[in-house]
């Protein structure tokens, strides 16, 4: 078997993500209208009116700064033919990551380009790769990251240098294939030119040859003349499918491999770790579409001309089991490496590679810089390893530190963080971003006036937990109607009810749900309360896990206000987090209820406490005791970083700016530090027609508001919003309005 090269050319799904600068930066949001000033602490408390007991309708990392960070540099000017390159996206915290639009092809059509066919089989050695010194490797965008890997592995220069579309994942990992044949780094152009420091970089590295990979038109005729500026020989390699090019590069020169490292097409963090895995174990490499049912021809043909013997399929999903065992069939000995992630099975493969003094780690997430890692990985012979970013997952360090080597990580901080570049697990980093958030959260409710009990829940992300008083049970004022909305919409998913169904009120189960969230009316929870049955509720909420939570007993038909409920923050924030990933109700009703969370009107504590234009979806409460006014409200803020559910109970007379202060220093632990917070109008709804304004709920007419008239509302009895008119208390009926 020859030593040297090999290797895989691996198609990957579009770019998921990129460094942070190299996203588009979206439109800020505006923050709520502000004509009127942000609620304070002596305005009205939404909860906080007694309910009258007779009368109307009474039913009561830190970052390591990159080493070898590339300055954005103006690209070179396309021709009039070329079509511009769109920008990517930004990077998004979704579940589930948005892909980078591939640029639209555009033929080529040039005629002066050297053929494919021109001696690309000879291997340059002239100038050989290096073990990056740098701990990061990483420039303001994918071409910069390129770049900064290209002078760190390649500090002498290169006689060859592999060129491949930014946009088109597939075309950059089967130029890391192709690169790593080559003994030659990648770097990525755009479909309408070449960047300017791109081509300086190319100039930097002196090569003879340019090999551009290009599977669909995604380099223009313009940056292979902006390429052949530099005065090297530029040529294309031949093109085809992703499959049909990594065979290609496979059998080139008529190497020979005992063992290939096999990943399916649609795996996309599989291929690349099947380059690195190849490079150093002397093997070779190939994609293949794995979801069919058996093997193809041309790949068993592929497979005979390099003599494999050995076949080792990378990933579960991806390659098929009728795929594997036609392998078996076609007369090769087959292994399957598993693991429940892509970051276990880099762990697990990287074992195989023998004498390793550097760990080349990335985030699969971010797919262009996985790229240029595999490359870097491949012509050194070292492992590739994935992390995430605040942190290296527990068997990923430990793989790492088996090998004594150091870490040399590819990509910004958007997809690496510091703790990553000094190989810290997620255990450790877990622990002590929980410390870390637990006590800032002490020294800020120590500023203030009030005893306060708080539980954030990171939902994804190492799924932080921090408490702080969280397992006391106390009065949540408001807070307990998320219970009965939840239970109410359970019966609706059920079939027990609908939301049509008329309650003893003459209420709509839908109605009643509407506006006791919306505008936290206590006359709707009693209805429902009682609808449902406190035993029947406390039961649901003990079996569902919330042991902390219940309400008191009172008499049919009395109000659930002062009936000596209870519950804790850990459960109050377990419930919103349970709720935001769809494990409580049906997909339908987890809507409803989010919405009508998202829609509610008293936004002066938590919501008030984060950026302008971040969604949150909240329920607060404000109760008057023995103690004075409660202050209280549980959210989820759905953060560009961090999603996470949080949740406050202040007694003892503490401020709603005491609440702010608090949901502020979450916020910024968890997705960083912000200017001014988010306010919103006191007068938060406006009259959508010419309506009544009446003395009492369905009562006399004492005046009329226009159409667009703002309105601050200051409680509710049912479907009859109570309103500030002038000096007075009056009543407009909810269908006449909508929030601002």
């Amino acid at each position: 078997m020859r030593a040297g090269a090999l290797l895989l050319a691996v198609a990957m799904l579009v770019s998921m993500t990129d460094t942070a600068a190299d996203a588009a930066v979206p439109d800020p949001t505006p923050s709520a209208t502000a004509d009127a000033p942000i609620e304070t602490a002596d305005a009205p408390d939404e909860g906080a009116t007694p309910e009258p007991t007779q009368g109307v309708g009474v039913v009561p990392s830190p970052a390591v700064s990159p080493t070898a960070s590339v300055s954005p540099t103006p690209s070179v000017s396309p021709t009039a033919s070329a079509t511009p390159t769109p920008h990517p996206p930004t990077v998004t915290p979704s579940p589930t990551p948005t892909p980078t639009p591939t640029e639209a092809p555009i033929p080529d059509g040039d005629d002066e380009e050297t053929n494919a066919d021109s001696g690309i089989g000879a291997r340059a050695l002239a100038v050989a790769p290096a073990l990056p010194a740098a701990g990061r490797l990483s420039g303001s965008d994918r071409f910069g990251t390129a770049i900064a890997v290209s002078r760190g592995g390649f500090p002498s220069g290169a006689d060859t240098v592999v060129v491949a579309s930014g946009y088109a994942a597939v075309d950059g990992v089967l130029a890391a294939a192709l690169a790593a044949r080559k003994a030659a780094p990648v770097l990525y152009t755009k479909q309408s030119s070449v960047t300017a420091a791109t081509l300086t970089e190319i100039e930097r590295l002196g090569p003879t040859t340019i090999l551009v990979v290009d599977t669909g038109g995604s380099v223009s005729t313009t940056a292979l003349a902006n390429l052949r500026s530099t005065g090297a020989s530029v040529v294309r390699y031949p093109s085809g499918s992703a499959t049909a090019i990594s065979q290609t590069i496979l059998v080139e020169d008529g190497a020979t491999f005992d063992t290939v490292y096999l990943a399916g097409v649609a795996g996309t963090a599989d291929g690349p770790i099947a380059i690195s895995a190849a490079a150093g174990t002397r093997s070779g490499a190939l994609i293949v579409d794995g979801k069919v049912s058996a093997v193809h021809s041309t790949t068993v043909r592929a497979l005979r001309e390099v003599e494999a013997r050995r076949i080792v399929i990378l990933g579960g999903s991806t390659v098929s089991s009728g795929y594997e065992a036609s392998l078996k069939s076609a007369g090769f000995t087959v292994e399957r490496r598993r693991a429940s992630s892509a970051h276990s099975l880099s762990a697990a493969v990287a074992a195989e590679t023998k004498g390793v003094k550097r760990a080349i780690v990335t985030n699969p997430v971010a797919t262009n810089d996985t790229a240029v890692a595999a490359a870097l990985a491949a012509v050194n012979r070292q492992p590739l390893f994935y992390s995430i970013q605040p942190c290296v997952p527990d068997d990923v360090r430990s793989a790492i530190a088996r090998t004594g080597a150091t870490v040399t990580a590819v990509g910004g901080t958007a997809s690496i963080g510091g703790s990553v570049l000094s190989n810290t697990s997620c255990t450790t980093e877990k622990a002590n971003r929980e410390r870390s958030l637990r006590a800032a959260i002490s020294t800020t409710m120590s500023k203030y006036a009030g005893s306060f009990t708080v539980t954030v829940r990171e939902l994804g992300g190492l799924s932080l937990v921090a408490s702080v008083g969280g397992t006391s049970a106390r009065e949540p004022a408001s807070m307990m109607k998320l219970y009965a909305a939840w239970a109410a919409l359970k019966r609706v998913d059920q079939g027990r009810a609908s939301l049509d169904t008329k309650l003893a009120s003459g209420m709509t189960v839908r109605t009643c749900i509407h506006v006791m969230i919306h505008v936290s009316d206590n006359y709707c929870h009693t209805d429902l309360v009682h609808w449902i049955g406190i035993p029947t509720l406390n039961s649901m909420i003990r079996s569902a896990g919330f042991t902390g939570s219940r309400y008191g007993s009172v008499p049919k038909g009395t109000s659930v206000l002062y009936a000596g409920n209870r519950a804790t923050t850990n459960d109050l924030s377990r419930f919103v987090g349970m709720l935001e990933k769809g494990q409580l109700l049906s997909a339908a009703s987890t809507e409803r209820l989010l919405g009508l969370m998202e829609l509610q009107i008293w936004r002066s504590r938590i919501a008030s406490g984060i950026p302008p234009g971040v969604n949150q979806a909240s329920k607060p409460g404000a109760l008057w005791i023995a103690s004075g006014l409660t202050q209280s409200d549980t959210a989820v803020v759905y953060g560009p970083t961090s999603t996470y559910a949080i949740s406050i109970i202040g007694l003892d007379g503490p401020s709603r700016a005491a609440l702010r202060a608090i949901s502020r220093t979450v916020y910024e632990k968890l997705n960083g530090s912000f200017g001014a917070a988010a306010s919103y109008p006191v007068q938060q709804m406006v009259t959508t027609k010419s309506t009544s304004v009446r003395s009492s709920p369905g009562g006399a007419t004492v005046s009329t508001a226009r159409s667009g008239t703002p309105i601050e509302v200051i409680d509710a009895v049912r479907d009859w919003y109570l309103v500030r008119w002038g000096s007075s208390e009056r009543y407009i009926h909810l269908s006449a309005l909508r929030n601002r």
